[in-house]
């Protein structure tokens, strides 16, 4: 089957693909609607979510806003699924636009600029964040909500074989940035923006949390093992092992999510 271009699975990957980002959306939202908040997105007028994928996590920031959201992805297939995510949401507008290094608006638009989870998947994440800036009014604010940073994953019990795949090796394979979190400081301050830095995720989850989210994500994680060249009875032993962990309540997982909020100074026209 022919993979879409940008979010790089085929039709038949699609579908469970967008079965995680929805849980991902659900999973996230406790962290990000805080800084929606923060960054005044109730009051604003217009707002653009970059990269917006299947329309989960822009359907709360409709939510949250009384003005109008541009959403804009380079995946057809994706903004597919945001159509019928968002079309109770008459304050949302879908553009295909499928470049982020190039955001086709003009200078000094949007109140409000935001993104998560896109800039450990992009080519120069510095020049998206430039672009970020370009588009937004002086005064106004960019945010890019969540960035993990696989260098700062903590877990115990320990498996150094397995944990090396999951602290990022997985991600470079797919041609992402594992550490993009701990950078979203010097991207912020090079783009001219008033930075300020922070981890969404303070609370760690419970081991009942933990289990539900591997659960619903087994398929995901099976995956990446095998692909990573782990046998079938690698594979068993490291799952029957972290299972037992979360029984008996002694895992304890801690993955750092990073949040950048940037205002745009200047002198208003």
């Amino acid at each position: 089957m022919k993979k879409d271009t940008y979010h790089k699975r085929s039709k038949d990957e699609l579908k469970e693909f967008v079965k995680k980002l929805e849980f991902q959306a659900l999973e996230t939202a406790e962290e990000r609607i805080p800084l929606y908040l923060q960054v005044g997105l109730k009051d604003a007028d217009l707002v653009l979510d970059v990269g917006c994928g299947s329309g989960f996590v822009t359907r709360d920031i409709a939510r949250l806003t009384k003005g109008k959201v541009v959403a804009v992805d380079g995946s057809i297939d994706l903004l597919k699924v945001a159509s019928y995510v968002l079309a109770e949401y008459e304050n949302v507008e879908l553009i295909c636009a499928g470049d982020a290094h190039n955001l086709p608006f003009k200078d000094n638009t949007f109140d409000i600029t935001t993104c998560n989870l896109l800039l450990m998947w992009v080519k120069d994440p510095q020049r998206v964040v430039n672009e970020m800036k370009r588009v937004t009014r002086v005064g106004g604010k960019v945010l890019a909500s969540l960035e993990p940073d696989y260098g700062g994953k903590i877990h115990w019990p320990e498996n150094p074989k397995i944990d090396s795949i999951f602290a990022g090796e997985a991600i470079k394979k797919r041609g992402g940035d594992p550490h993009i979190g701990r950078k979203l400081r010097a991207i912020f301050v090079k783009a001219g923006l008033e930075t300020t830095v922070g981890i969404g995720n303070t609370r760690i989850w419970s081991c009942e949390e933990d289990k539900r989210y591997y659960l619903h994500a087994r398929d995901f994680y099976i995956k990446v093992l095998r692909e990573a060249g782990l046998s079938e009875k690698e594979i068993d032993k490291w799952e029957y092992e972290y299972l037992r962990s979360l029984d008996e309540g002694i895992q304890l997982n801690f993955f750092p999510q990073f949040y950048a909020i940037g205002i745009k100074k200047g002198i208003k026209q």
